[in-house]
């Protein structure tokens, strides 16, 4: 990935999404902000305990460094579903500047709107954004274990195949920054869950030193939901950057123990 810096505020861009100039998109890190404490930096989550003037600070503070008006910003209210929202005209701006307003119950959004940027909150989850070269259509998605389990980038692909008209070759991928399979341990719970869901690939779930855990690669099993449903193996971008490695970078509620901040993924569609 690649880094910029503006006002203080730095993000991250994905190499194959930024060779399109008809587009923006973004991943935030902590850095900057105006929230304390276990905040710290550049949160972007209302409603988890950090105080929300400063999250609208914040967000103003990336709004302006992006050079896209806040109202723009469309966020859903994620709930760890597959559910998969369409963004028109009547949602767009909608979580921009409280969390009540946002697209409750969606963990992925899809829009053909220009001047509309969809955009998720993360910490330790993947965030994971899509665009269709050809039909100009953009989708981020939430992806954490329930999510990826299921299957929430492969119906994605499957809603812009189907609604939207798209054609699996065209679309391109950024996988970002998240808990990596490094650190990702999870329990006996998770690993059912993953079997049962017809999860069988041993490089996705793996046994950890501890008996009864695992870790689990949420990287590799949402690229490879991706390359299932034929999107190009290389269209898809992974950061393969573990937050709870670089907490000093990202959020990550799995370095802190506890509530912590989150940051953000974003595109938005500009005129072709």
């Amino acid at each position: 990935m690649q880094t910029t810096e503006v006002s203080g505020i730095k993000s991250y861009h994905f190499e194959n999404l930024s060779s399109f100039d008809n587009i923006v998109h973004f991943v935030t890190s902590r850095k900057g902000g105006y929230s304390k404490g276990q905040f710290e930096g550049l949160n972007i989550g209302f409603n988890i305990g950090d105080n929300n003037w400063n999250v609208f600070r914040n967000r103003k503070l990336l709004s302006d460094a992006l050079g896209i008006p806040l109202e723009s910003f469309t966020f859903s209210g994620q709930c760890h579903s597959s559910n998969i929202a369409i963004i028109g005209n009547k949602l767009r701006g909608c979580g921009a500047t409280d969390e009540k307003s946002s697209v409750q119950n969606f963990d992925s959004m899809i829009t053909s709107l220009l001047n509309t940027c969809i955009s998720i909150k993360v910490a330790d989850c993947v965030p994971i954004l899509l665009y269709d070269k050809e039909k100009h259509i953009a989708a981020a998605l939430h992806a954490g274990w329930k999510g990826t389990i299921n299957k929430i980038a492969e119906k994605t692909v499957e809603k812009l195949l189907d609604f939207c008209s798209s054609q699996a070759r065209d679309i391109f991928a950024g996988i970002g920054p998240s808990i990596g399979p490094c650190c990702y341990e999870v329990g006996e719970d998770v690993y059912r869950e993953y079997k049962f869901s017809g999860g069988t690939k041993k490089n996705i779930i793996s046994p950890a030193k501890q008996q009864g855990k695992y870790y689990f690669d949420l990287w590799q099993a949402n690229k490879e939901q991706l390359i299932e449903i034929g999107v190009k193996p290389e269209h898809i971008e992974l950061a393969s950057i573990c937050t709870k490695c670089n907490n000093e970078d990202f959020f990550s509620s799995r370095a802190t123990d506890g509530n912590t901040g989150r940051f953000a993924a974003g595109i938005m569609l500009k005129k072709q």
